[in-house]
């Protein structure tokens, strides 16, 4: 006896009549031993990977079936030839996509298929159809409801995000292989920060990191998440001079890295650096609390804004950046009722690294979210992740296996009369 089996399929066409394509796909998938239970509506997207395209439209299918994932695979492989899928070269046009993206068995891993879908996460409109599918009793049904928010793409969705209700999630990038992770994933934002003074080159501050260094950071993390929100940090010395200067490498990092927006630290001390960034049509991020930039002034990574007048001039601070045109404000280890009062009070969002869960979004380091550093554990990082021990260990074990000549092993090298 077979088992019954529920399937997700997602449908994609952005070549022909995309409709009476997607519905002859699911007229194909129907046959004695599949049933089709509800279909999602017709979703419009832009090409993801290679954009000089036609958009798609897609569609899901939930259905029953007692085929296994592999036989449910081949039917869909036939379906596509059937319709005459082009496959001139990979993520291209085509007339019909199908890609199985939810089993309710669960996971289900080969050399041909992966279940739940790799991309499941990264692209919006699967969320989207899998919140509209997935049965309310199955243990990922909530998972994909609370993931399933409009994606930010520019800096008008920030502040309907925020009234929406819907926490905005910032991570750090700072390189091109973390960032294509990160591209894969649903996160909102990847923040190039300056940072990458302490986390990349080992430097004890920020204060060494440089308008090169940031383009080049920043250019890498571009070409590997192009469809990702970047902002990148503008560096000590790139702003504080004047405001022409600041205006000048404000340009300069946005043309040569592609960036979406620039963040920089400081109040009303640069009004005018920020109201002329802004006003040669650069998007601009505020930033107050700790800012790195300015510890050798503070004395180091301290809580800040502590005392009333301290949270009274903080508060009027970022009040003023609103109304000099900033899209969002970046909150660094304040007081977590302070962060909440901030969020209520402002329009903009509020995005917090140690400020407390009642702002509008987090920001985490990725290396620190990571557990890179085993030393490193304050109060407000949650570490995911154990990577400094996962990457000792691999590294011993292939250290040992090198050794006692375990590896390469002959499936693992290439001979002469291979064919």
């Amino acid at each position: 006896m077979k088992f019954t089996h529920q399937y997700i399929i997602v449908l994609g066409a952005n070549l022909g009549d995309k409709k009476k394509n997607i519905s002859e796909a699911i007229r194909l998938l129907q046959n004695e031993r599949i049933t089709l239970l509800k279909e999602s509506e017709f979703l419009y997207t832009e090409a993801a990977i290679v954009k000089d395209q036609p958009d798609f439209i897609n569609k899901g299918i939930f259905i029953n079936t007692d085929f296994s994932p592999e036989e449910l695979l081949n039917i869909s492989k036939q379906v596509e030839q059937t319709l005459k899928r082009s496959t001139t070269y990979r993520f291209g046009p085509r007339e019909i996509d199908i890609d199985i993206v939810w089993w309710s068995t669960g996971e289900y891993r080969s050399e041909r298929l992966q279940i739940p879908h790799a991309g499941n996460n990264s692209r919006s409109w699967v969320i989207e159809i899998l919140a509209q599918l997935i049965p309310f009793d199955s243990p990922q049904s909530s998972y994909y409801t609370s993931m399933n928010v409009k994606p930010i793409k520019t800096i008008l969705d920030f502040i309907p995000r925020k009234i929406e209700k819907q926490k905005i999630v910032f991570l750090t990038a700072y390189d091109y292989s973390m960032a294509k992770i990160l591209s894969r994933t649903s996160v909102d934002v990847l923040l190039v920060g300056d940072s990458l003074g302490n986390v990349i080159q080992g430097n004890g501050s920020t204060i060494g990191v440089t308008v090169d260094q940031m383009i080049y950071h920043g250019k890498a993390v571009k070409k590997a998440a192009p469809d990702k929100f970047i902002i990148i940090d503008m560096p000590f010395l790139s702003y504080q001079i004047n405001s022409d200067e600041a205006v000048r490498n404000a340009g300069r990092i946005i043309q040569e890295t592609g960036a979406n927006a620039l963040k920089l630290e400081g109040g009303v001390e640069f009004s005018d650096v920020y109201k002329k960034i802004i006003r040669a049509g650069i998007p601009v991020m505020g930033h107050l609390g700790l800012m790195p930039q300015s510890t050798l002034k503070t004395g180091g990574n301290k809580l800040q804004a502590k005392d009333d007048a301290s949270q009274k001039k903080l508060f009027e601070e970022a009040k003023a950046l609103q109304d000099l045109g900033v899209f969002a404000l970046l909150a660094e280890l304040i007081p977590a009722e302070l962060g909440a009062k901030l969020s209520k009070a402002l329009e903009i969002p509020v995005i917090g690294i140690g400020a407390g869960p009642e702002v509008d979004g987090q920001v985490l380091v990725i290396n620190d979210l990571l557990g890179f550093d085993a030393e490193f554990s304050p109060k407000f990082l949650r570490k995911y992740m154990d990577m400094h021990t996962e990457a000792v260990n691999a590294i011993e074990n292939y250290s040992k296996d090198v050794r006692s000549q375990n590896y390469p092993s002959k499936n693992e090298s290439f001979f002469i009369d291979e064919k």
